[in-house]
């Protein structure tokens, strides 16, 4: 890395931990608040609904309640300018751990860094489904960029749109990056939610395209400064479980969440037919 390379963006971070049975001590890593130089600040959930899920089974929809609530209304305090010494939390039993300096890129790495060193669960696979369901859900993303393909192409005047998927992007770090579109400075990355066990890994595999994206943006801002995730999401129907149904409504949130904070904007429609005609029209 070259001198011109090297991170420039100062910050803090603190770790925001949750008491989960009051009085216990027993507590976990929830959030992080990030403050930078600049005095910008920002809050970010550290634990997904699928972990708190399989924490604590059927207290977890209240725990997710709780959790998301206290960091959206952090996140209104910061944005009327609140000190964070001043901060108050929505609910009790939470507290901030101890503040931790930090120099990276931007804010997104600094949340990444204190992600990885803030709470296991941000990375751990812990309450997702084993490596067979990663390979379902691959399998499954596969096909949905398929048919999203192929019927973008077969529309009048796109076969010049054949070359704009499936792109390998070279960044900074040397690597390269696999994005399902591309299409000047638009980029799109495609996946699905389906109703049931396989949501767990869907969410999972939609969070690995979400960090693409987000790198990708970071790495090459001036180039690519539009992102989308577009995912087929099925409409469950009466024949489905209520938990099942509220658990893919938790997810899509939690998703548009992520997407927001990483400046992607999700997009979801119930079949490759609707989501190839915005896709048409949106590289027209």
């Amino acid at each position: 890395m070259t001198a011109h390379q090297l991170p420039s963006f100062e910050a803090v971070w603190w770790p925001i931990f949750l008491e989960t049975v009051p009085g216990s001590s027993e507590q976990l890593c929830v959030a992080v608040l990030m403050r930078a130089a600049s005095g910008q600040a920002a809050v970010r959930q550290a634990i997904s609904p699928e972990v708190l899920r399989s924490l604590f089974g059927s207290g977890g929809k209240g725990m997710t309640f709780i959790i998301e609530q206290t960091v959206q209304d952090l996140q209104r305090q910061l944005n009327a300018f609140t000190r964070v010494e001043e901060l108050d939390f929505a609910f009790g039993g939470f507290r901030f751990g101890t503040v931790r300096d930090c120099v990276a890129r931007d804010s997104d790495e600094v949340f990444d860094i204190a992600m990885r060193l803030g709470t296991a669960f941000s990375q751990s696979p812990f309450g997702a489904e084993n490596n067979a369901g990663d390979t379902d859900a691959q399998l499954a993303f596969d096909e949905w960029t398929e048919q999203v393909r192929e019927h973008t192409l077969a529309g009048s005047n796109s076969a010049n749109l054949a070359d704009a998927f499936n792109v390998q992007v070279p960044i900074l770090s040397a690597k390269r990056l696999r994005i399902g579109f591309v299409r000047g400075g638009y980029v799109a990355q495609f996946g699905v939610l389906r109703v049931g066990k396989s949501l767990n890994t869907d969410q999972r595999a939609l969070k690995l395209k979400l960090f693409d994206l987000e790198v990708l943006r970071r790495e090459n801002a001036l180039a690519f400064h539009d992102a989308e995730l577009i995912v087929g999401v099925e409409s469950p129907g009466d024949s489905h479980p209520k938990r099942q149904r509220e658990a893919l409504i938790e997810t899509w949130d939690f998703i548009t969440r992520e997407s927001s904070l990483r400046g992607v904007t999700p997009l979801r429609y119930p079949n490759s037919h609707a989501a190839a005609e915005y896709l048409r029209q949106r590289a027209a």
